[in-house]
């Protein structure tokens, strides 16, 4: 039987943080500041809240302040010159081709953002599924009931799942999933079975 790979996006495939989430966090301040009726500057604070509270801001601003997921995610994920924004990691196409079996992205962004991304890597071919927070009701991970659903949907029951945000990775480790933690930090929690400083040290065993 083969494996199962999960993957999640961003400043995973991609590095994400040099471009496009500053981006990304400019235009969901302004959407809070205007939604939320407060400043810029609270704003930023409200949307770094949130995220490290829900693993996602979006969460959060549907919790506490009943905004439409959909068109927030419209108004702060277009983004224009989107091919420039998008930076593959190193040996992207190299480590997907390696890797045999089923492939399957998790991703907290959603679907469109997620699907242009791949475009832009030029790896939507090597993706059997798309699991994306419009398919899990807006439920961002690192959420135990996104993460079941998930589970349940693609009837998984062992796969190898990357990631560069340890929680969600302290979730799946609670699903019997094994956990690669794509990071530079230097803590070793007891539910990463695994640590790679670049994605393709994935291939370089």
């Amino acid at each position: 039987m083969e494996d199962t790979w999960i993957f999640d996006l961003d400043n995973t495939l991609h590095d994400a943080q040099k471009r496009i989430f500053p981006l990304i966090n400019k235009k969901i301040n302004r959407y809070i500041s205007k939604r939320v009726k407060i400043n810029l500057r609270e704003a930023d604070v409200l949307r770094q809240k949130y995220w490290d509270h829900y693993g996602a801001t979006l969460e959060g601003l549907i919790r506490h302040h009943d905004i439409s997921p959909t068109d927030f995610l419209e108004k702060t994920h277009t983004l224009k010159n989107f091919k420039d924004l998008v930076i593959p990691m190193q040996g992207l196409i190299k480590v997907l081709s390696s890797i045999n079996g089923q492939k399957i992205l998790y991703t907290n962004a959603p679907r469109a953002y997620t699907r242009r991304v791949l475009k832009a890597c030029e790896v939507e071919s090597y993706f059997d599924e798309i699991f994306s927070i419009e398919d899990c009701n807006f439920l961002a991970k690192p959420s135990e009931i996104s993460m079941r659903f998930f589970l349940k949907k693609y009837k998984i029951k062992k796969a190898y799942f990357v990631d560069d945000v340890k929680e969600n990775l302290e979730t799946a480790n609670k699903f019997g999933l094994s956990t690669i933690w794509l990071t530079n930090e230097k803590e070793s929690p007891s539910y990463i079975d695994k640590k790679i400083s670049k994605l393709k040290d994935l291939i370089t065993d």
